[in-house]
């Protein structure tokens, strides 16, 4: 039974440790996942009247808290290669927004009862509803206007046939990359082949503008790309926060066919393998 136990831990311990966590002492951004999550801690009010008063009142002192360390961790929240999202709320309308999307965070799991009477509850967010507020009304062009990349193409493939490309995952590992919500695939020339304008906004809402993964074995099940993604190695990094992930140019021919035949840079079927 014991070795049953410690094989089941194991494997959980191997499955979170696959995830692209950056851990706070407050909270945690998951890039795997796609989520922000902070903890909030309320104490017991000395004016309270009766224990039910109390546990009401230290439960919205948590919430309070644990929107307010929300808010904290996604002003720290790697955007692009240059920015955080603290240089984006700077504009007053998407700092609105951003606050008023944090205030419908859910709690996960329930409350946690310490011993010191105190309260802790945490709550999380999508980076989807994020993503909705930064990212540019459109971010790729509609298929057969001048421009996109489909207008002249061949008629897609189904990526579900043999031989068909359901995704690109670039291996980033031992390059000291780190994660963003946006980050860019540059060619050798620094001429970036995926990034705004490259992707089709509701897809990039949705799943976020890349997945990341620390083993292949994981990132070859991800749903994003699962069943033939192609795999090339990243050669260099790019950008003040090390996010943007150089690839040699013939490996930038490969992913701009996949991308004319099925789609993957529009779709956002793009994983980053990183330490």
């Amino acid at each position: 039974m014991k070795k049953f136990l410690f094989i089941i831990t194991a494997l959980f311990g191997l499955v979170f440790a696959q995830g692209v966590v950056t851990q706070l002492d407050n909270g945690s951004i998951n890039y795997s996942d796609q989520s922000i999550t902070a903890v909030g801690i309320g104490f017991v009010p000395t004016n309270a009247v009766n224990a039910g008063q109390a546990r009401r009142m230290a439960l919205r002192i948590a919430k309070q808290d644990a929107m307010r360390q929300l808010i904290e961790i996604v002003n720290g929240v790697t955007l692009t290669s240059e920015t955080t999202m603290s240089g984006a709320m700077v504009d007053d309308v998407i700092n609105t927004k951003v606050r008023g999307f944090i205030r419908g965070a859910r709690p996960v799991g329930q409350p946690k009862y310490l011993s010191d009477t105190s309260v802790e509850m945490e709550y999380s967010v999508p980076m989807s509803g994020i993503s909705d507020i930064i990212l540019p009304p459109v971010t790729v062009p509609t298929p057969n206007q001048p421009g996109s990349d489909n207008a002249s193409a061949a008629p897609g493939g189904d990526a579900t046939q043999a031989g068909g490309v359901t995704g690109v995952i670039i291996d980033a590992r031992g390059l000291k990359a780190r994660p963003a919500m946006a980050p860019q695939i540059l060619d050798q020339n620094g001429n970036a082949i995926y990034g705004p304008g490259k992707y089709s906004r509701k897809y990039a809402v949705e799943n976020g503008v890349v997945g990341y993964s620390k083993t292949l074995e994981a990132a070859q099940k991800d749903q994003r790309v699962v069943g033939n993604p192609i795999v090339v190695k990243g050669v260099g990094i790019a950008g003040t926060n090390r996010t943007d992930i150089t690839i040699s140019n013939a490996d930038v021919s490969k992913i701009n066919m996949a991308n004319r035949n099925y789609k993957v840079l529009n779709d956002c079927r793009v994983l980053i393998l990183i330490d």
